[in-house]
């Protein structure tokens, strides 16, 4: 592996300890220093992973792409270490408290890099992290560079594509059947990346002939490259006699993700724990509201004695109330529009108004997963759209289409919005951006502090009024607060108990009063996915303490704009280190 050099003059000394780890750098001892160790760990870790670098939106390495075999594998595990002895290095104790939450996140990372690639290994059974759509995506339609200068680096960037595919497909050992199947999906999704589209862009380009031939040429070999991976995938899901591994991570390794994805003191029985608890609270609520709501629905029919009857039949009549498949993409842009308006008269937030916030139809190499997503501007970039993803359910079989529209009726659907759009991911994701004071926290984002959020902002819209208090607005938020601490519930159960996928069923449809469409995808995403489900639920529950520790600080000071910001402020680090700095 080649040595780090660094050329740039006012940090020599800190680069002399980080090429010689066993030497205790003493020059870094203030946080000016770390702010200066911190930039050019940025640099070579970009430079290490430069497709990662590209969702970031840190341009210097936009050209290189990692080829996916065992000397790539050794490079990053040698790279984690070097830099994990050079952060040794760092007084802690003689950083700031602002500095000593990235200490630790850049921590986490180079850990969590380390145990990912040594021990749980997704490189070798995860067929789906094999895909540049993606990141060719944002090259083309990201505007940092003139779209000239994008598609010169397009060419660059695809030269070796051919090797990574081919790479890809070798490195892979007894895959899973789940993650083959979806990456299948993404990736003959992906092909629309390099389509239409793209060709209008070369055309409209200002590239010579000779630049033009060159990209194309790359383009069809990266293409090809695609199709024949995709074929083999389809090659093993043909073959009868070959051995997939089971999706099942088991609970040892799921606990060590749960640590190093989450970055929270507590532990996976913990959090499930209270999920089972909190279960019954909020379905006695439910029970209260879909009880009143008896008689608008069903008039003078006897109620049933069975309570999760009465509330299932309540939600049945409700969720009848919804858009048609071809107007659902129209009736969230609306959503979110008025939610825009919502929270600037509720004064809930300094709202950036100017900042674009795109409703799109996600893109085809992004389908499979779920109805809608979030995609935020890249950290370092500080400027573009934010999309807020919907998918086309008008490509959906009929009863498909009509069971997800269930799940996101005219009531459900409005929940989706705000976790997706405003206040959630998307508003998040601008403050991440553009109001985070270090960008190791915009860049290294926690999956429990960015889903807990998202989260959080349902319930806190509804206590500010959003949907005027009305009962089936009531009754749908609880209705998704089971689903969130339900995504608790079955993820332990499916990767830690083994459960079987009837036990999983009869608590999101018959407990938790999910569709059998939505059950199916949430299902589907516990079989591809470890503890990310559980990130909704437990960062939700860590901001919901904190805001109450917080507003109980500030007393007659508080109020809940202040919160928002403040708490926002600290980009998307773990919530257990934001606390920490608001509750000081």
């Amino acid at each position: 592996m080649r040595k780090v050099i660094f050329t740039i003059c006012f940090i020599l000394a800190i680069s002399i300890a980080l090429c010689q780890p066993g030497e205790v750098n003493k020059n870094i001892t203030t946080d000016k220093s770390f702010q200066k160790f911190e930039a050019v760990f940025l640099d070579n870790y970009w430079k290490q992973y430069p497709s990662a670098s590209i969702f970031a939106g840190y341009g210097k390495y936009y050209e290189n792409l990692v080829i996916p075999d065992s000397s790539a594998l050794e490079a990053s595990v040698a790279f984690a270490k070097r830099w994990m002895d050079s952060l040794k290095h760092i007084p802690f104790d003689k950083l700031s408290d602002n500095n000593k939450i990235s200490y630790n996140i850049i921590k986490n990372q180079l850990e969590s890099d380390t145990w990912y690639r040594t021990v749980l290994k997704p490189q070798q059974w995860d067929a789906s992290i094999y895909n540049l759509s993606a990141e060719c995506f944002y090259l083309i339609s990201q505007p940092y560079a003139s779209l000239d200068e994008r598609l010169k680096i397009l060419t660059k960037h695809l030269q070796n594509s051919e090797d990574y595919y081919k790479a890809a497909f070798k490195i892979l050992y007894r895959p899973t059947r789940e993650h083959v199947e979806l990456s299948i999906l993404q990736n003959q999704g992906g092909l629309d990346v390099f389509g239409p589209s793209l060709t209008d862009s070369i055309n409209a380009s200002h590239l010579t002939g000779a630049e033009k031939e060159a990209l194309q040429k790359n383009v069809t070999k990266t293409t090809n490259a695609m199709k024949t991976f995709v074929d083999s995938l389809k090659a093993m899901v043909a073959n009868k006699n070959f051995e997939f591994r089971s999706f099942r991570i088991g609970k040892k390794l799921f606990t060590e993700k749960f640590k190093y994805d989450l970055a929270t003191n507590l532990t996976p029985e913990d959090v499930y724990k209270k999920a089972v608890d909190d279960k019954f609270i909020y379905f006695n609520k439910m029970y209260i509201v879909a009880d009143k709501l008896w008689s608008k629905y069903y008039g003078s029919q006897t109620k049933p004695k069975d309570s999760l009857m009465l509330v299932q039949l309540v939600i049945n009549k409700v969720q009848l109330q919804h858009a048609k498949p071809e107007v659902f993409f129209d009736s969230l842009t609306s959503q979110v529009n008025q939610l825009k308006s919502f929270i600037i008269t509720k004064n809930l937030f300094d709202f950036d108004t100017s900042y674009p916030i795109i409703v799109r139809l996600m893109p085809s190499y992004a389908r499979g997963v779920s109805v809608a997503t979030a995609e935020f501007t890249p950290p370092y970039q500080k400027q573009g759209p934010t999309y807020y993803n919907i998918d086309d359910l008008t490509k959906y079989p009929k009863e498909k289409a009509e069971s997800a529209l269930r799940e996101y009726n005219n009531y459900a659907s409005q929940f989706l919005s705000i976790h997706e759009a405003v206040p959630g991911h998307c508003l998040q994701g601008i403050y991440n951006n553009k109001k985070s004071s270090d960008v190791v926290r915009s860049v290294f984002q926690n999956g429990a502090m960015v889903e807990g959020w998202a989260v959080y902002t349902e319930t806190m819209m509804v206590e500010n009024g959003w949907g005027n208090n009305t009962p089936e607005i009531e009754l749908f938020l609880g209705k998704l607060k089971l689903r969130e601490l339900a995504n608790v519930i079955i993820d332990y159960d499916i990767q830690c108990l083994d459960k079987p996928k009837e036990d999983i069923f009869k608590l999101l449809v018959h407990e938790c009063f999910q569709t059998e469409a939505q059950a199916e995808e949430k299902y589907h995403r516990a079989t591809v996915s470890q503890v990310q489900l559980c990130s909704y639920y437990t960062g939700a529950s860590a901001i919901m303490a904190l805001r109450s520790a917080y507003k109980k600080k500030m007393g007659s000071k508080y109020t809940l704009k202040d919160f928002h910001e403040k708490f926002l402020s600290y980009g998307s680090a773990p919530v257990k280190y934001i606390s920490e700095r608001m509750l000081r």
